[in-house]
């Protein structure tokens, strides 16, 4: 059997803007710096994990790219509730301010009382109204974003200082559940305060780009807002100046030479079967939560094999968790995606397709999504293919390596109580899924990196 792998593009379901003007000062500074004491001590308090979600969710903007310099708010910021706001929307964003004072950062959240000037405006409206309360900043949205829900924050800064944000919300009428409308007020009123990017690589986070209603306030998002608003953190720290700072922790800094450092780790792993993981010249790996969801007519014995090829898969790597999840009534925007059907014409014991979905508009391009399907006819061939076939597409759901026509066993074995993946597979997944082997590295980059391992 082989799965054919065809490019889409991915609608958003649920959008989340951020537009930040930054204005320059009049005088002259001195680049702020970080003492090499506080240096050791932002280290410690914080791990790996934290500094790198930090560098992509504080240093890029959504729709802008790369942001420069580090901004975050230096005094309380008040909160002013424009437009037309239902009890609901309010107490949505009491609930917010409530839940971000939790969390004793040096600066408080409050509603503005009426009349008196706020330093937030949040505006509830229909999608034209909140179009017209960013004019003039010519924010775009279009009539099909009608269908999900919106929002929006536009900030102003001085020397790295917010000194004014503009959120923006509009609900659809569609969402029926309010499962969600209480994060994006969350989301907004956190981004207002300096966490500016969004992000592929964790679906259960707040900032995660995609529409996943189960996403809440993780505890590394709590991290990261405390790491930016660390008083030895200075406003207008600047992206180049974290990057050398953390050098050793960022895996996007001096990534060719950590590449090669990890390559030396797993030298039986052929430079060819890494080079087959890109596709169209870049490299994607899915986040390390990744649930996969199955619909169609579902077998006992196709579930005991998907926990078992789960459970081989996890064992792999720190960086694989994969999950079974139920499969809600609409197709879920991340993870692996199985439609199973059956099929009493068709010719081939089993025909499939893995249709493999990007995100790219974040710091770090992602493999978000999968699309398998597996139709099966009512063979004595396709029942004794089938697990097999299962096996197959989850592995190869992971990476974007094509899936080819494989010797019994050359991909894993299988002794009805364990899965074990082979050592050649095995090691090139633990490899590619290795931190230091960043999404979005480039072909071309990798090559570079195999001349110089040979010199």
């Amino acid at each position: 059997m082989k799965l054919s792998l065809r490019k889409s593009q991915f609608v958003y379901w649920m959008l989340g803007i951020h537009f930040l003007a930054i204005a320059p000062s009049c005088l002259q500074r001195d680049e702020p710096t970080i003492s090499n004491k506080n240096l050791k001590y932002l280290k410690d308090k914080y791990n790996t994990e934290t500094l790198n979600y930090f560098y992509e969710t504080v240093f890029h903007e959504d729709g802008n790219g790369i942001s420069n310099i580090i901004t975050k708010r230096s005094s309380n910021p008040t909160i002013a509730i424009l437009g037309h706001p239902t009890e609901e929307e309010i107490e949505y964003v009491e609930r917010a301010i409530s839940d971000v004072n939790k969390l004793k950062l040096p600066i408080r959240l409050s509603l503005a009382a009426p009349g008196v000037s706020a330093s937030t405006k949040l505006f509830f409206g229909d999608l034209k109204e909140v179009h017209a309360f960013f004019k003039p900043d010519s924010v775009f949205i279009s009539d099909n974003d009608a269908d999900w829900h919106v929002g929006m924050v536009r900030s102003t800064a001085y020397d790295g200082i917010i000194e004014h944000a503009n959120v923006g919300i509009y609900y659809t009428e569609k969402d029926l559940t309010y499962s969600t409308r209480y994060k994006i007020v969350l989301e907004e009123i956190i981004q207002s305060l300096g966490i500016i990017g969004d992000s592929y690589n964790y679906p259960s986070s707040l900032f995660f780009e995609n529409y996943n209603p189960a996403k809440s306030l993780t505890p590394l998002d709590v991290d990261v807002l405390s790491l930016l608003y660390e008083p030895v953190i200075p406003a207008n720290y600047t992206r180049e100046s974290f990057e050398k700072d953390f050098a050793d922790e960022l895996y996007a800094v001096n990534s060719h030479q950590k590449i090669k450092n990890l390559l030396e780790q797993y030298p039986q792993t052929s430079y060819e079967d890494i080079e087959k993981c890109f596709f169209d010249g870049v490299f994607l790996k899915h986040p390390k939560e990744t649930n996969l969801y199955f619909y169609g007519p579902i077998q006992t014995e196709d579930s005991l094999t998907i926990a078992r090829a789960i459970l081989a898969l996890n064992k792999l790597s720190p960086n694989i968790n994969l999950k079974l999840a139920a499969p809600p009534d609409m197709e879920p925007s991340h993870g692996i995606v199985f439609n199973f059907r059956q099929s009493d014409n068709q010719k081939e014991p089993i025909k499939g397709s893995n249709e493999k979905i990007a995100g790219k508009t974040c710091m770090f391009p992602k493999l978000i999504k999968n699309k398998v399907l597996l139709s099966f006819n009512t063979s004595e061939s396709a029942q004794e293919l089938r697990q097999r076939s299962i096996i197959d597409a989850i592995y190869f759901s992971l990476i974007q390596m094509p899936q080819e026509p494989s010797r019994t066993n050359e991909l894993f074995n299988d002794n009805g109580r364990e899965i074990e993946f082979t050592p050649r597979y095995a090691n090139l997944l633990k490899l590619v899924y290795s931190n230091e082997f960043i999404d979005g590295l480039k072909l071309a980059d990798f090559k570079e990196i195999e001349l110089n391992m040979a010199e």
